[in-house]
């Protein structure tokens, strides 16, 4: 998927504003192949892709959310990190820091830039000091998606700082490749040990989201019910401003029922609940869902069954 139709798919309509789309990148080395210069190599994906650079950074909207987005696009040299990729991406959080906004990074990269040299390299510490200081600092918050491939220099810096990490299905996320470690070390790297679902299995990141339903779970949250290591993780968006996610973590054994509130009449109201051990119920689901009775009894028996628990209607 290029950035442009995963800002369309991600950003609300008429909400995109984009930021520093005249940086273009240089050739700070003179950088030389045989069949063509990286002018050449950077004119050439710029009239391909449309694009000035191997990520899109702005502001926007999700689901009427204000937010601040960085997308890299692979199509561009690979989505290669150089020079102006790291400042594009340096300038995006510092603006998400004095503005107070969340912060979302789609990574889909091989890596820096070799064309570049070490000045690639530098990007992965001046993004990842940026990032200290937006979260660390201000207490604002980071979301990084890592999309098919992650790779290089981009999983060893800002892909894996996300406060909350997620992985589409099937992405292919690594620091070496495959072939690089099997032909350095002279080894073979087991199949599947580098996709998203292998890597999820070893806590490298927190929810997979398949790309449909990517918007709906950034801009109101996700549950994770991990049977194997007996937790809930609950994320939610909180109000706008510092500290505004939410993250609460339980065990499973914890957990006593599942609720279903039910008020009818003009201001009707349909709300999901988990009861756990010592902190009370737990909303699952927003008041403003507007469920229908049947999709709320539905959704308490799945998770009911899936838990082992009760169902207490009240």
């Amino acid at each position: 998927m290029s950035s442009s139709d995963r800002i369309e798919l991600s950003i609300d309509p008429g909400t995109w504003a984009p930021m520093d789309e005249e940086m273009v990148s240089v050739d700070p080395i003179e950088f030389q192949l045989e069949e063509e210069s990286y002018k050449d190599r950077i004119d050439s994906y710029q009239r391909k892709t449309g694009l000035t650079e191997a990520v899109q950074t702005g502001t926007g909207q999700l689901n009427r959310i204000p937010i601040a987005i960085g997308v890299m696009d692979f199509e561009f040299m690979g989505g290669s990190m150089g020079s102006v990729v790291g400042e594009k991406i340096t300038r995006l959080i510092e603006y998400a820091t004095n503005q107070f906004l969340p912060l979302i990074l789609v990574c889909a990269s091989g890596g820096a830039r070799i064309q570049e040299g070490s000045l690639s390299l530098m990007q992965m510490a001046k993004i990842a000091s940026a990032l200290y200081d937006y979260q660390s600092n201000k207490k604002l918050f980071y979301v990084s998606i890592l999309t098919s491939p992650t790779t290089g220099g981009v999983t060893a810096s800002f892909g894996m700082l996300g406060d909350i990490i997620i992985a589409e299905p099937n992405a292919y996320i690594a620091f070496a490749g495959k072939r690089v470690i099997e032909q350095t070390l002279n080894m073979t790297v087991p199949e599947g040990s580098q996709a998203a679902e292998y890597l999820f299995h070893k806590g490298l990141f927190d929810p997979i989201v398949p790309r449909n339903l990517l918007k709906d779970v950034l801009s109101s949250g996700y549950d994770r019910f991990d049977r194997k290591e007996g937790i809930v993780c609950i994320f939610r968006w909180g109000f706008p401003g510092k500290n505004r996610r939410i993250f609460l973590q339980f065990l499973m054994k914890d957990i006593q029922s599942i609720r279903i509130e039910v008020k009818e009449g003009i201001y009707a109201r349909r709300v999901l609940y988990m009861e756990i051990r010592g902190h009370g119920a737990i909303p699952l689901t927003r008041t403003d869902e507007n469920l229908t009775p049947r999709e709320i009894e539905q959704k308490a028996a799945e998770l009911a069954y899936f838990l082992r628990v009760p169902i207490e209607v009240f």
